[in-house]
């Protein structure tokens, strides 16, 4: 086993050591910041939600609302709003998806395409009924997505819990 013994070191030494010490941090650093620039979206998904005051015709109509927040620190620009469904997670994972679909810009809705600068946020919302009467598997998403991603942000609504 080979040890170090500490009492033979000199001042250049220390200073050698401060100095490799301080560079790794700081390379550390950079890393992190590298992979932490660019957009980064959060997505929310909520089932359930209703307009108020109603739109008229369209009282008893419940959506699925889904808001975009840019938490990075570069723009980026939505240019989808889709969701798709699967029968089982099995089904997800291996990417046999059953539906694919996309939702036109609602009338209240933030328009597509958006631009959203960090910190700027984007909401859209989707016809529930319409949309699950169109679904029948156990497995739903929706999401967006945006150009500084090659993959759609999904979120995952419960048909259960939102029926």
């Amino acid at each position: 086993m080979v040890s170090i013994d500490f009492s033979n070191l000199k001042l250049s030494d220390y200073a050698a050591w401060w100095g490799a010490t301080i560079a790794t941090l700081a390379l550390v650093w950079n890393i992190v910041t590298a992979l932490r620039s660019g957009a980064r979206l959060e997505v929310t998904a909520k089932p359930n939600m209703q307009s108020f005051p109603p739109n008229p015709g369209e009282e008893d109509n419940s959506y699925i609302y889904v808001k975009a927040i840019n938490r990075g620190n570069s723009a980026t620009t939505i240019t989808n709003f889709c969701g798709y469904s699967a029968d089982s997670f099995r089904d997800r994972i291996r990417k046999n998806k059953r539906q694919h679909f996309m939702v036109h810009n609602a009338p209240d809705a933030s328009p597509i395409p958006c631009k959203l600068n960090p910190g700027d946020e984007w909401y859209g919302y989707a016809n529930q009924e319409l949309v699950f009467k169109k679904v029948s598997a156990n497995y739903f998403y929706i999401g967006v997505i945006h150009n500084q991603r090659k993959k759609p942000i999904y979120k995952r609504v419960k048909i259960n819990n939102a029926l």
